[in-house]
């Protein structure tokens, strides 16, 4: 079946369309390939033409019906199951442009206006007797003029409620290792390194969300490691900074900076050292211990404990450097 032709006017149009009912389900449509009993079955192929010098290529739309009584129709779109091969993968991709940006893509669920809004599940397929497939969201590479796409991982703002919380992490493992997470900022070969922040929320009627960060427990050995270090400096720079601060107060107490080990029950307690580094060209690096200043009373207080809990230094040990 083919329409005719246009050379002054538009091409006819072709319209298949199934069979209208006032008291029942409207007619089916299904347009399949024929099978192949000892080969490959045929191909289905819905494409529109392509454009003129000066004109775009057709539309191409795939959409179910509106309902007003009902459950609107679901579109479907996969590959068939194969029990001697390969599964057949499904591609989606937009077209590049020469003279102006690629085409985007764009996935949304559905808008609700009495009930919870629809949602988007992306996950890679289980391997039943292996592994289970990857899952990769990233930008392509930028150009020899420009950057990289960024990548925005954010839930929506709340009027009546909280807004939507972003977990990010591993799945268990019942016979290995449990997986890990990596959050790393690029490197740059002409300009500073990218920047890693993390930060709580800002409370306006309420206190500001906590930063926590924890290893993780080992209920059979020892619990893992936390470490906050600043790399090392290159050939001409320093190390970076290092700098654990409670922020200021305008109508309170600020916050209090505890550095501490934990209690052990069948073993020593750990043990807290603070040092500087040493310098091959130059000083040792100076430790400060200075108390708070106050313009209204008292200064705070420098206060050395032993380990008694008595105060003074029958038990403090003194040694000057080398």
């Amino acid at each position: 079946m083919s329409a005719g032709s246009g050379t002054s006017g538009s091409g006819g149009a072709a319209c298949v369309r199934a069979g209208r009912s006032t008291s029942t389900t409207g007619g089916g449509m299904i347009a399949r390939s024929g099978e192949g009993t000892a080969t490959s079955s045929g191909a289905v192929l819905v494409v529109s033409a392509n454009g003129g010098v000066s004109g775009g290529s057709g539309h191409l739309l795939f959409s179910s019906g509106s309902a007003k009584a009902g459950n609107s129709g679901a579109v479907s779109i996969g590959s068939g199951v194969a029990t001697g091969g390969r599964a057949g993968g499904l591609g989606i991709s937009v077209g590049s442009g020469t003279s102006g940006s690629g085409g985007a893509v764009v996935l949304s669920s559905g808008r609700s206006t009495a009930a919870s809004g629809g949602s988007i599940s992306i996950g890679a397929g289980e391997g039943t007797a292996t592994s289970s497939g990857a899952c990769l969201i990233r930008s392509s590479n930028g150009g020899a003029a420009g950057g990289s796409g960024r990548l925005v991982f954010s839930s929506g703002t709340a009027k009546g409620g909280n807004s939507g919380a972003i977990l990010v992490g591993s799945g268990a493992a019942t016979a290995g290792r449990g997986g890990g997470v990596t959050v790393s900022a690029g490197s740059g070969t002409s300009g500073a390194g990218g920047k890693l922040s993390a930060s709580a929320g800002r409370g306006t009627a309420a206190s500001g969300g906590t930063l926590v960060a924890r290893s993780g427990e080992g209920t059979q050995t020892s619990s893992g490691a936390v470490c906050i270090s600043s790399a090392n400096g290159g050939v001409g720079g320093s190390s970076g900074l290092l700098a654990f601060s409670s922020g200021s107060a305008k109508t309170g107490n600020s916050g209090a900076v505890s550095v501490g080990s934990g209690a052990g029950t069948g073993g020593r307690g750990g043990a807290v050292r603070i040092g500087v580094g040493s310098g091959t060209s130059g000083s040792g690096g100076m430790m400060q211990v200075q108390s708070g200043r106050s313009t209204t009373a008292s200064g705070g207080a420098v206060v050395v404990v032993d380990r008694d809990g008595e105060l003074g230094c029958g038990r403090c040990e003194w040694h000057a450097g080398v």
